[in-house]
């Protein structure tokens, strides 16, 4: 499978990383919506052109490496209605169970565990030693970010950000487009476009 890689900053680079290392899949390059980067080179890779001209490039599937939510949710969904297949990325050191789900865009990298039962939507990101435990439900376009600890049967609405090495406890409800802090220890549910953050997290707006 020849992928393209949407996205040549830092988070670019970690995923194109996890996409070389998997068996049967080639990189081809970047696009990036920076017209300023068009012609550079990343991580060996070339920066072929803005985002929208992923077409004029022999690739099956794209992948949108950009680690804010909204953004790269608005890239999805743009590159999908001008007809992009999205390809799923697991880095070779991530353990994803074979009773999980993880859908279309989604990024697993290095370390990250995905446990029985969990259904991982489209567009999202589990980051660098995430662990996502059995029954979880994570919705799309979320970002778990490196070190992130679901429990089990810990729900995540679209497109919330769970912050660098935070804790869920077992069933707890996080809500759409929240934002938990780093380190934070969630203990209770977060209603929808809240942020929360400490030990236990509470909210700040």
């Amino acid at each position: 499978m020849r992928v393209a890689i949407l996205g040549a900053a830092g988070h670019g680079k970690v995923v194109a990383d996890a996409a070389m290392a998997m068996h049967g899949t080639t990189v081809v390059g970047f696009l990036d919506d920076d017209p300023a980067l068009t012609g550079r080179t990343v991580m060996g890779l070339p920066v072929l052109g803005t985002i929208p001209l992923w077409q004029d490039f022999a690739v099956d599937a794209v992948v949108a490496a950009i680690g804010d939510n909204q953004r790269r949710r608005e890239v999805v969904i743009r590159e999908r209605a001008r007809n992009a297949a999205l390809a799923t990325i697991v880095h070779p050191t991530a353990v994803v169970s074979h009773h999980a789900k993880v859908g279309p865009g989604t990024a697993v990298l290095a370390g990250a565990i995905i446990n029985a039962d969990a259904d991982v939507g489209e567009n999202v990101i589990v980051n660098t030693g995430a662990i996502v435990e059995h029954d979880c439900v994570i919705e799309s376009h979320v970002h778990i970010a490196p070190g992130g600890c679901l429990a089990g049967g810990v729900r995540v609405g679209e497109g919330s950000f769970l912050g660098i090495g935070c804790r869920i406890l077992p069933g707890r409800s996080i809500g759409r487009w929240c934002i938990v802090g780093a380190g934070a220890v969630v203990i209770r549910d977060v209603e929808d476009h809240s942020t929360v953050a400490g030990v236990p997290a509470g909210n700040l707006r």
